[in-house]
């Protein structure tokens, strides 16, 4: 089930939406509805969503303030934006917008941008094999959050195990598929798990709770952040 938090301050507006997403798929969404946008904010502070909906125009902060404070702990959740104005398309791409919907909401222009974030967030089920001590392993690559090398052995995390390989690096990068980026000679990470990019280092997520950081090498540093944003605009 998809966690999604829709926020608009007039509350029959939010309620069209959210009556929209059960009637597309009622066991698919879990809606949180916010008609207070400061609400939302403190809400974030402990807390996560799948797909955020926001509305543009409010009194004291704009939609896109909403979004930046997502951004600040997510760089890839998907984000629409709501809005009876246009004018603001511009300023609402800069924050990695998912979709952009003018008013008002009718399935025919919110029904295609939930098909594609589905099709987003399911991600790919295509599978890294390998073999260790003559076992035979099979992995999601959507479920690896990142490799991490020594010579040529490999060590596969994710979420909850870690498992271990032999192979030189361009013969991993050859089995993989171009979620992967490489950030140092011995790191490379899904960017569908990065939650921040510092000047040196990477956040990734391991689940809800808890992430990992990884470091950044000189030599990768600056290919691999136009990397990471390429990549994460093309999964948007």
């Amino acid at each position: 089930m998809l966690k999604v938090a829709v926020c608009d301050d007039v509350p029959v507006l939010a309620e069209v939406i959210e009556n929209l997403i059960l009637e597309y798929d009622s066991s698919l969404f879990e809606i949180d509805v916010f008609n207070n946008p400061f609400r939302l904010i403190e809400f974030l502070k402990s807390n996560t969503y799948d797909l955020f909906i926001l509305d543009i125009e409010f009194g004291n902060i704009s939609g896109i303030e909403i979004a930046e404070a997502i951004r600040e702990n997510n760089l890839t959740c998907p984000i629409i934006f709501v809005t009876s104005f246009n004018e603001y398309m511009e300023r609402a791409f800069k924050v990695n917008t998912f979709d952009y919907i003018l008013k008002p909401v009718t399935k025919d222009k919110l029904y295609p941008a939930l098909n594609r974030t589905i099709n987003y967030l399911n991600i790919d089920d295509s599978k890294f094999t390998f073999t260790f001590n003559k076992i035979f392993y099979s992995l999601s690559h959507s479920e690896i959050i990142y490799f991490e090398k020594n010579k040529r052995r490999v060590l596969i995390h994710t979420a909850s195990d870690t498992y271990e390989t032999l192979l030189q690096t361009n013969a991993l990068l050859s089995k993989i598929n171009d979620h992967f980026v490489q950030v140092h000679t011995s790191y490379i990470v899904n960017a569908r798990h990065i939650k921040k990019v510092s000047s040196n280092s990477i956040t990734a997520n391991l689940d809800d709770t808890r992430t990992v950081e990884i470091p950044m090498s000189r030599k990768f540093i600056d290919s691999a952040k136009k990397q990471i944003l390429m990549k994460i605009r093309e999964l948007m």
